[in-house]
């Protein structure tokens, strides 16, 4: 199924949401002043309140707690307000990002009367940073299924449920891998659905090697980083340079296409975890270490249980490109073959579409759940 969008100008609308459409591939556009990245250079950040001021702030609707899992503590959130047979949504977010990377969406998603769940994943935001622990999607993979099993499953009971897990770039991958595992315990009633911004091919860029040409010619480069990260001192260099405001900032500005959403709070969510310890040790396993299985892999157990997948694209994602094996996979391949899959495209917006264009990206995904 292809979700169709209207064009949005100034943020509105144009009438009403079309009815989805199966015979028409319609791109959204999102509004984009091209001469913005001339006005926000790095060292002119918007302001949070003059970016957000008509937004109300997501913590007021939030309970945050710790959740323990194998011994580690993790960040969590649940939304205060819940109605009765509403969906639990998870959000997951990618990598270097936390909880607050959704703070528009947690918004809109209680404001349509769906319980929100969100997490920091171990090694990012609050959640612990151990010293030595070897990082893997298989391990997030693992914490995710036991939130679900025993923080909404768990108190809600099994079948009453109607879980949704929603993930970004790696959280993306994360999710998927959770939900085909929550399908082979038996738990796919409790799953209502997934939902994937711009899904990653694994944990870092070695998973795309093979078929991605842009990786294969900017492999010696990776092969010397990964090289030098694992020299103590050299890492601990590199880190400090990657980890500036300057350079969070920078690499923000490439990958939003909406500058005003590249703001002083989107700025310090990144770069304040990385001044705690275990950061850069977190950075070196994840960048270093095995990128994990590729999302096709776990596509057929979903594919046999029909679970629904929404995916959604931004046409100028530099890291996971609209080009590329992954996006091509799932937007031409996965989604013309079965009803229960739903593609959006979402022209200028980058790789955090839901943060980078969030309306744009509600227009196409609350008619989505509210159809689960």
């Amino acid at each position: 199924m292809v979700c169709a969008l209207r064009p949005i100008t100034r943020g509105r609308p144009r009438g009403p949401l079309p009815a989805p459409s199966t015979s028409s591939r319609v791109i959204a556009r999102a509004p984009f002043r091209r001469d913005a990245a001339r006005h926000n250079r790095p060292g002119r950040l918007a302001s949070p309140s003059a970016a957000s001021a008509d937004s109300l702030d997501y913590r007021e609707l939030l309970d945050c707690g710790t959740y323990e899992w194998q011994g580690y503590k993790i960040r969590s959130a649940v939304s205060k307000s819940r109605k009765p047979g509403s969906l639990d949504v998870l959000l997951v977010h990618g990598f270097g990002a936390s909880i607050g990377h959704f703070k528009k969406n947690i918004v809109a998603l209680v404001d349509e009367g769906h319980s929100v769940h969100a997490i920091d994943l171990l090694g990012f935001g609050e959640s612990e940073k151990p010293l030595d622990y070897s990082y893997s999607m298989e391990g997030w993979r693992d914490l995710l299924v036991s939130y679900v099993k025993d923080e909404i499953v768990g108190r809600s009971g099994e079948g009453e449920a109607k879980v949704v897990i929603a993930g970004n770039s790696i959280g993306s991958l994360a999710s998927l891998m959770a939900a085909r595992a929550l399908v082979e315990d038996s738990l796919r009633d409790s799953l209502a659905g997934v939902v994937l911004f711009n899904c990653a091919g694994g944990m870092n860029n070695a998973a795309t090697l093979d078929d991605d040409w842009r990786i294969r010619l900017a492999y010696p480069i990776f092969a010397l980083i990964n090289a030098l990260l694992k020299i103590e001192p050299v890492a601990k260099f590199l880190f400090g340079k990657f980890s500036t405001k300057e350079n969070i900032e920078g690499v923000l500005r490439q990958v939003y296409m909406n500058q005003d959403a590249v703001d002083e709070d989107l700025v310090d969510l990144i770069h304040e975890p990385s001044t705690k310890p275990g950061a850069l040790e977190a950075f070196v396993s994840i960048l270093t270490g095995p990128p994990g299985p590729r999302p096709e892999k776990h596509v057929p157990t979903l594919v046999a249980a029909e679970v629904p997948i929404f995916v959604l694209w931004g046409t100028t994602d530099p890291f996971t490109p609209i080009d590329g094996p992954v996006a091509k996979f799932f937007l031409d391949e996965l989604e013309p073959a079965h009803d229960f899959v739903t593609k959006a495209v979402v022209d200028d917006v980058g790789h955090c579409p839901h943060d980078d264009r969030p309306e744009v990206v509600h227009q196409a995904l609350m008619p989505w759940l509210s159809r689960l």
